[in-house]
């Protein structure tokens, strides 16, 4: 994500850093996430890593929301 992110978090997963990002929307159009991994992506993760994982990113998401004064949706795959 570039250094024009409006809002940006970070929060551990066991031995990663997640840290999600998102441009300001402008109105009327669509924006995306991301989530980028340090030092990598990981290649799996516990099922105690995927509940922080996703506390962490629900989290994140309310803040963005509140924030940005924007409604978000999440599609796990």
């Amino acid at each position: 994500m570039s250094a024009e992110a409006a809002f940006t978090r970070s929060w551990r997963v066991g031995a990663y850093r997640a840290t999600l990002s998102c441009p300001r929307p402008r109105p009327g159009v669509t924006a995306s996430a991301c989530i980028e991994w340090e030092p990598s992506i990981p290649q799996r993760m516990t099922p105690a890593e995927v509940t922080e994982y996703r506390a962490g990113r629900d989290s994140a998401l309310a803040d963005l929301a509140r924030e940005l004064r924007v409604s978000v949706a999440v599609v796990d795959l």
